[in-house]
């Protein structure tokens, strides 16, 4: 009984010993009590563990994603089955492979990322190398690391997008058609023959929006569709002052101001500077948007634009706080002073600024003071990093 092999002894052998007609000492029968608990515990710990490791393999499997597992060099551990049908290789084609040889070219700093520790994005189209076959991809790598700082390795997840990119370009052809055949119809009614000057001042008010429609539309195609490290901007020289002037002479009508007023400030400078209109007024019109709806009835917003710090500066003051729990998250995604899911218009004023205007954004706000938001850009976008 006692000669039993460590591998086959239980709780029960134990107890059984112990109940036995053995003469045992108290200090022995203390610690094969003791020794009991172990056994018993560690039994526990490894049927939990199967349990445990039961569950990964289940969700490992089944997830509808592509995952894989690598280590500090780069190597491809393990990875599942929806991972081989995204890459579109066989699984000992991928197994101990470099993730750099295995995976599209395009993603290789997405890799790099997780090597040095954060978190690495992708999105846009991956090509086999086996195949050809191209997937529109979501991809995310992010590191593991242990507790004393060391990158073990990291896991790399891959959505596939095809039918959402079917369905974005099904959508972006029906709407751009739309958007166009109203611009088109806008454009052959004469202004100068109506007569009635309102009616001739809203006509021209619906041209400028249904154009502006178009254009927006078509620039999100663009930021949807496109690499994000190398979107086309169609840069133009802009006087700071006649494009703020254009942003405030859309916005100074009665049915968007709701008995507020806006006023361009006599210090500002016409600074002229290049940049892309188009995603330029996107962001300025969300500023001022934003400051007309935080603001109150016969309140004034402020505008200005000048050069500061050699950066083409416009800013836009209303009177009103942001609470303060509000401001440390402001422009994260449907974070709003509007409630939930009205934040996008900020996020996406920071996002077009840092990404690809190659601006920053910026707010203050105090009860004393009022909130100004400022966004500051380079004379020479080109010359930007």
């Amino acid at each position: 009984m006692l000669n039993k092999s460590l591998g086959n002894i239980t709780s029960a052998n134990v107890k059984e010993i112990i109940n036995s007609d053995i003469e045992l000492n108290p200090e022995t029968i203390e610690e094969l009590d003791t020794i009991a608990q172990l056994i018993s515990d560690l039994k526990l710990t490894r049927d939990a563990l199967r349990e445990s490791e039961e569950k990964y393999r289940l969700l490992f499997s089944n997830v509808p994603l592509g995952i894989l597992h690598f280590d500090s060099h780069g190597k491809i551990t393990t990875c599942n089955d929806n991972f081989i049908s995204i890459i579109d290789l066989a699984k000992d084609k991928i197994i101990g492979e470099s993730l750099t040889d295995v995976i599209d070219s395009h993603l290789v700093s997405a890799i790099q990322s997780a090597l040095s520790g954060t978190v690495g994005h992708y999105e846009g189209d991956i090509v086999s190398k086996i195949s050809g076959k191209i997937t529109p991809v979501r991809v995310n790598f992010a590191p593991i690391i242990l507790e004393d700082g060391i990158i073990n390795g990291g896991v790399g997840i891959f959505e596939d997008i095809t039918e959402r990119k079917q369905i974005e370009r099904i959508f972006f052809h029906d709407i751009i058609n739309t958007a166009g055949n109203l611009n088109n119809f806008i454009e052959l009614i004469d202004p100068e023959s109506i007569k009635n000057t309102e009616t001739r001042q809203y006509l021209e008010i619906v041209a400028s929006i249904s154009s502006r429609i178009v254009d927006e539309i078509r620039t999100h195609k663009h930021l949807l569709t496109s690499d994000k490290s190398k979107i086309n901007l169609r840069i133009s020289e802009i006087g700071s002052l006649d494009f703020f002037e254009s942003i405030y002479n859309y916005f100074n009508r009665a049915d968007l101001l709701n008995k507020k007023t806006i006023s361009i400030s006599p210090n500002s400078e016409n600074i002229y500077f290049e940049s892309d209109e188009t995603l330029l007024g996107r962001v300025l019109n969300n500023m001022l948007k934003n400051a007309i709806e935080a603001s109150n009835e016969n309140d004034t917003i402020n505008l200005y634009c000048g050069l500061k710090n050699n950066m083409v500066t416009f800013s836009v003051h209303n009177s009103m706080l942001i609470p303060k729990n509000i401001q440390y998250q402001l422009f994260n995604r449907s974070v709003s002073t509007k409630g939930a899911g009205r934040g996008l218009g900020l996020y996406s004023m920071k996002f077009l600024t840092e990404m690809y205007l190659k601006g920053s954004i910026a707010f203050t706000s105090s009860k004393e003071e009022g909130t100004t938001f400022t966004a500051s850009y380079p004379l020479k976008i080109r010359d930007a990093s």
